[in-house]
């Protein structure tokens, strides 16, 4: 009896994980706006006279991720701000913002070491994105993420911060597609 009710608990999970996929479009509006942020702070890092000023600029670009984000939903038709009883969409949520939580290491980061700050920023960026393999049942955001978190550090010892911040834009545009075509597999896309 127990085992029958859990197998269906696991399938209204499933059913839940693929309307909150379906709803945000397996997060694609928020990864592609990552692909525009992170270019801005490839610029930032190319063209800034000093460390401070690059990484007040970088966290400066953050801010364009939701309204960028707000732009690319409307084009896919996403419904990110759409109120739902769906506890996986609000999972989701939660795991946006627990990456605000580890924002203020990078911060602290600015003021201790401040070429280190975007490396720091990059492992938190990549790391952030694991829950959402679960969430919207899609493997390219577990690899995506450890490649990310692990691959800024090594790309930092030999090319830098910018270095970083291409391989970060370069990562994302690969996530990015792998969504789509997830996405055009499952017909999660209109």
């Amino acid at each position: 009896m127990d085992t029958l009710r859990l197998s269906g608990n696991v399938n209204n999970i499933e059913e839940l994980r693929r309307e909150a996929k379906i709803l945000q479009k397996n997060g694609l509006p928020y990864m592609m706006s990552s692909v525009i942020v992170w270019s801005m702070v490839l610029g930032v890092q190319i063209f800034a006279t000093s460390f401070e000023k690059a990484n007040l600029l970088t966290f400066v670009s953050s801010a364009f991720m939701m309204p960028v984000a707000i732009l690319f939903s409307l084009i896919l038709k996403a419904r990110i701000f759409k109120k739902t009883k769906n506890p996986v969409s609000k999972l989701g949520f939660m795991c946006t913002m627990n990456q605000n939580l580890y924002l203020p290491i990078a911060m602290l980061t600015c003021t201790f070491l401040p070429q280190a700050m975007l490396l720091i920023y990059a492992i938190i960026f990549g790391a952030h994105l694991l829950p959402f393999a679960w969430v919207y049942n899609c493997k390219a955001y577990t690899v995506i993420s450890i490649i990310e978190a692990v691959g800024a550090m090594f790309v930092s010892l030999f090319f830098g911060n910018a270095g970083i911040a291409a391989f970060i834009i370069i990562m994302q545009a690969i996530l990015v597609v792998l969504l789509f075509i997830n996405a055009r597999k499952e017909r999660i896309l209109n």
